[in-house]
This record gives structure tokens, C-alpha cells and sequence, in this order.
């Protein structure tokens, strides 16, 4: 007899079939989802580290920056000139130069004479004072005399302390310079703040040597092999002091991979607008390692259940799988989409609440020193010591530019929290468009405010609605500072529940920038030093915050913005 077949065992070799498809299928899944996972959060945490670079980076810039006026205020002083030809130096001129430098915040002001002696400093009565020390051998006073303004980054060579030194030339007539005037930036506060933070962040000179690092046992190490030329330099300047400048081991491993001391990170890179220092902000890439590692096994445990579900489910009937199988996967889409959507939101709050503690950190730095300088410029206006008008308007421009800089970053800084009140739109167009007058004349804009034939009243804060005008009138009068016939106008549409006010300029447009990135702070479509691109990002803030919304029209010549805000109901008056 044949032998029979035995039909109990094929359920279960077809169980181990279903099994082995189940087990690839859940391995094929699972690589898939790493390398996935892998590529996602090598994308954000690459973003997430250029927008941690561009705050280091800024921060870096702000500092460098802020005392680059003053030697050249102080050379041109007959005073400081008057002393390098004269037999005896002034003592008051010491104590002139620290009241400067304790105003300033500035470690050292000093003056010396075309050898490179110290003949008045502002650290005079100080352990480690500058007076009679020749600084001759400093590339930054070699520069200066020679008629040019210098800067220059070395650890001192006689208090030891790191800083940033900036120099002008003095001369008392024509152009033959008498002496040097200098001025000392103490950094050690910015390298602490550095080696506070959590983060990994370095700043490397022109000569591929560490000058800043959250980690301090990479400072002044050369990341790559020093030409015998630049080092005998370094040592004849003594830049560096006493430091050996042994290497650091820094490998790169491509435009945005770099490993430090075996340690591999992904690295954010920009260029300082001063000394051209590169600034580098590593991430760890065990972070994203461990991330995807995390995902891989949540994804994958997911996958295992609804397999495992699947088959158990198909079973007994394969309908109800199906509906399952697809009610699942509706949820995920629709989940996916709302944690999207969550990291959209908490990346841009999280990126306003840096902002904030930035903003809080620039103006309260910047306030008094702004002040500081307005107060000694109409002092030195009022006892004639700038003879030049020209001189006299630009400092008071630069002073101007100075703080509608931190008057922008105040509203990060400081939210409003004033009571909503009725706010005719009438008077506040009025009022922003009359903060502007002056460059609308200057600019020969055409300027068509709109035309209300009856009151619109808003709930509203009226400062803020204000400031949010004046922002997208701003940016229009800059859009159309090179049209033929420039032209601005306001046009106000009502609906029975909203308001729309329409700002359209004839200017070159948005440049191809998206909506999107016009809203980010920082972002501009501006030359470099026109605005700091806030204004935009300050009218979203306060539109939202009024339950509106500002978007761009469709037009083909300009520029066309949109705000759309709510119009009162009878209970919000109450």
C-alpha cells in the first residue's frame, strides 16, 4: 500500500513556512527602518547643530564687534596725540583711559609711541600694569604704525590672559603717525561661558589653531601640521605665550564629519566677520547612533506586533485582517503626521526661546555701554572735541543703529502682557506710517495710505498692532529703494468677521525666498547690515498672538503682504 500522508503535520510546515516569510520580512523591515531612522536623524540633528552655530557664531560676532569705534574715537583725540610729543605725560591722561575702559568694560586702553612703549594706560595703578612695557614686537602696533587700522588675538604678554586686541594709528599732522592707540577685550568671560555649556563648540584662527573651545585642554593647539614659517612667527610674537602648541588630534572625515581625540561628531562650520576665525559646533554622532538604535527597536517591536497580530488574524479570517491591517495603518499616517507636525512646533519654540535668552543677554550687555557712548558723544559734541560734522553724524547714526538693533531683540526678550483695549485700525496705520515718514520722503516713495470710510474698531493691543505695521512698512520702503517710481500702498478690506490689510510695494519681490523662511528670525533677503531680519518674524509673533494671520499675495510686480485679524465680538469689550 502507498503510504498515506500524513494531514495533521501540514498545518504546521505551513506555519513554518508563513514563519520563515514572517522572520525575513521582519529582518528586512527592521534594516530598513535603521538606515531610515539613521538618515532622519542625521538630517535634524544637522540642522539642530547649524542653528546651535549660527547662535555661537553671532554671539562671537557681537563680542569682536562691539569696541571697534572706540580706538578710532580715541585717535583722533588732540589730547592722546598732543602726549606723544611731549616731554612728560599727563597722570590725568591715565586716569581719563580707565574711566574709559571701566565704562567700556574693556580689560586695557593704551597708548604707546613709535617704539612700542606704553606711555599711558588705563591698568596704570594695577599689579600688572601696561606702563613702560614695549610692545613692539606685537604684529597688531607693527600694523598701526604703519597707517592702518589692526586686530589682533594673543594671550597677554603681561598679564597672561587671553584677549583681543585692537589698535589705530595716532599722528598729529598729515600723515605721519606719532604713536599707537590700543584697546585690550578680555575673552576669558566668552571661553568660560563656552566651557559652562553642555555643548561642544571651537573657534580655529586663519593659522588652524584652536583660539576658543568649550573643551579647554584643546586650546592653542594647531589642528593640523604648522608650517615651520607660521610657527617661528607665532613664537616671535609670542601670541601664545609660553604654550608649546603641540597638536590636536583632528581628523576631518568629510564637509560635516570630524573626529577630535577618536571621538567622531557632526560638525556645523561658519566664519566669524572678524579675523575670519571658523567657528565649529560638534554633535556627538554616538547621539544619533543611540537614537536610531531606540527607533530601530520601538519600530521594530511595532512591526513584530502587527505581524505577529496579522498572522494571527489571517488565520481565522482573512476580512477582518484586512480592515485591521488598514484601520492601523490610517492611525500611523495620522500619528506621523501630528508628531510632524509636534517637532515643527517645538523646533521653531525652542528656537524663539534661545532667541529670547539671547535677546535678554544682548540688550542687557549693550544697554548701558549704548548709553554710555551717546552720553560721552553729546558731551564730546557739546565741548567741541569732534571738529568734524561728517564725524560727528556718523557716530550719531551708529549709535542709532545700535540700539534699533536691541530695540528688535527687546520683544524677544520681554513679552507684552498689556490689557487688550478697543484700538481704532485707522490710527494705527496713521501712526506706523508716520514713524516712517522720514525715509518715505528721503526715498521719494509714493506713499497710498488706506482709505477708511467708516471706523474699523479691533480688540487689540495697540502698541504691538503698531510695532507689526511699522515692521511691514519698513520692509517695504527697503523693497522699493531701487525702483524707478517707488510706491506703497494700503488697502483695507472688511468681511463680516474679519479684517484683511493689504501692503503691496512695487519693489523686486521676495528674491525666490519662501513665506516660511521670511518668518524664521534672522532670515533676510536684505544686503549684509540692513536689518537683522526680526521684523518680519516680530509681526508674525504679534498677528498670531491676535488670533490673525499674515501671509503674501499673488502678484507678478512686488511684493504683496497679507494680515487677516478678527473682528470683535460684543463680549470681548465687557
Amino acid at each position: 500500500m502507498p503510504p498515506k500522508t500524513d494531514i495533521n503535520r501540514a498545518p504546521g510546515r505551513m506555519r513554518k513556512s508563513v514563519l520563515g516569510v514572517l522572520f525575513v520580512t521582519l529582518v528586512l523591515a527592521t534594516v530598513a527602518t535603521f538606515f531610515g531612522a539613521r538618515t532622519y536623524f542625521e538630517q535634524l540633528e544637522s540642522q539642530a547643530a547649524a542653528n546651535r552655530m549660527a547662535l555661537y557664531l553671532r554671539a562671537l560676532n557681537e563680542t569682536l564687534r562691539q569696541h571697534q569705534h572706540l580706538p578710532f574715537v580715541l585717535a583722533r583725540d588732540p589730547r592722546y596725540a598732543n602726549a606723544l610729543h611731549s616731554e612728560t605725560v599727563d597722570p590725568n591722561l591715565n586716569d581719563r583711559l580707565r574711566l574709559f575702559a571701566k565704562e567700556a568694560k574693556l580689560e586695557a586702553i593704551y597708548l604707546m609711541d613709535t617704539t612700542g612703549r606704553v606711555l599711558a594706560t588705563s591698568n596704570a595703578d594695577e599689579a600688572h600694569s601696561f606702563l613702560d612695557q614695549n610692545y613692539g614686537f606685537r604684529p597688531y602696533f607693527q600694523d598701526a604704525l604703519k597707517g592702518q587700522r589692526s586686530d589682533y588675538f594673543a594671550i597677554g604678554a603681561t598679564s597672561g590672559r587671553p584677549g583681543y586686541f585692537v589698535a589705530e594709528p595716532v599722528s598729529l599732522t598729515g600723515n605721519v603717525q606719532s604713536g599707537v592707540i590700543a584697546i585690550k577685550l578680555d575673552v576669558s568671560e566668552l571661553q568660560r561661558s563656552w566651557e559652562s555649556d553642555s555643548e561642544t563648540v571651537v573657534a580655529i584662527n586663519r593659522d588652524n589653531i584652536v583660539v576658543l573651545a568649550s573643551n579647554p585642554d584643546w586650546l592653542y593647539r594647531p589642528v593640523g601640521a604648522l608650517p615651520s614659517d607660521v610657527r617661528t612667527a607665532i613664537l616671535d610674537s609670542r601670541q601664545f605665550g609660553s604654550e608649546a602648541l603641540g597638536p590636536l588630534d583632528w581628523t576631518s572625515l568629510g564637509t560635516h564629519r570630524v573626529a577630535v581625540d577618536g571621538t567622531k561628531y557632526l560638525r556645523a562650520s561658519g566664519i566669524s566677520e572678524w579675523r575670519d576665525w571658523t567657528v565649529h559646533y560638534l554633535r556627538p554622532q554616538s547621539i544619533i547612533i543611540r537614537e536610531t538604535l531606540l527607533t530601530t527597536i520601538f519600530f521594530g517591536s511595532i512591526i513584530t506586533f502587527l505581524l505577529g497580530f496579522a498572522t494571527f488574524l489571517r488565520s481565522r479570517r482573512i476580512e477582518q485582517a484586512y480592515t485591521a491591517s488598514e484601520r492601523q495603518r490610517t492611525e500611523l499616517i495620522e500619528t506621523n503626521r501630528r508628531l510632524e507636525q509636534a517637532q515643527t512646533d517645538l523646533a521653531r519654540s525652542a528656537k524663539l526661546a534661545a532667541l529670547g535668552h539671547l535677546a535678554a543677554s544682548v540688550t542687557h550687555e549693550l544697554g548701558q555701554p549704548i548709553s554710555a557712548f551717546r552720553n560721552h558723544l553729546a558731551a564730546a559734541e557739546i565741548g567741541n572735541e569732534i571738529t568734524s560734522p561728517k564725524t560727528a553724524s556718523n557716530l550719531n547714526k551708529l549709535v542709532d543703529r545700535m540700539e534699533s538693533i536691541t530695540s528688535q531683540f527687546r520683544y524677544f526678550a520681554r513679552k507684552q502682557a498689556a490689557k487688550k483695549t478697543s484700538v481704532d485700525l485707522s490710527t494705527v496705520l496713521s501712526e506706523a506710517a508716520n514713524l516712517l515718514r522720514a525715509e518715505i520722503a528721503q526715498g521719494k516713495i509714493r506713499f497710498r495710505p488706506a482709505d477708511l470710510p467708516e471706523p474699523v474698531t479691533l480688540h487689540a493691543h495697540q502698541v504691538q498692532l503698531e510695532q507689526a505695521f511699522t515692521n511691514l512698512f519698513k520692509n517695504a520702503v527697503h523693497a522699493v529703494e531701487t525702483a524707478i517710481d517707488p510706491e506703497i500702498s494700503v488697502r483695507v478690506e472688511q468681511t463680516p468677521d474679519t479684517v484683511v490689510i493689504r501692503v503691496t510695494d512695487n519693489g523686486p519681490g521676495l528674491g525666490g525666498a519662501s513665506f516660511a523662511d521670511l518668518q524664521e528670525p534672522f532670515f533676510s533677503t536684505k544686503p549684509s547690515g540692513v536689518g537683522m531680519g526680526l521684523g518680519l518674524a516680530i509681526a508674525t509673533e504679534i498677528i498670531t498672538d491676535h488670533g490673525g494671520a499674515l501671509s503674501i499675495g499673488d502678484t507678478t510686480d512686488g511684493a504683496e503682504f497679507i494680515v487677516t485679524l478678527p473682528l470683535p465680538d460684543d463680549g470681548d469689550f465687557a
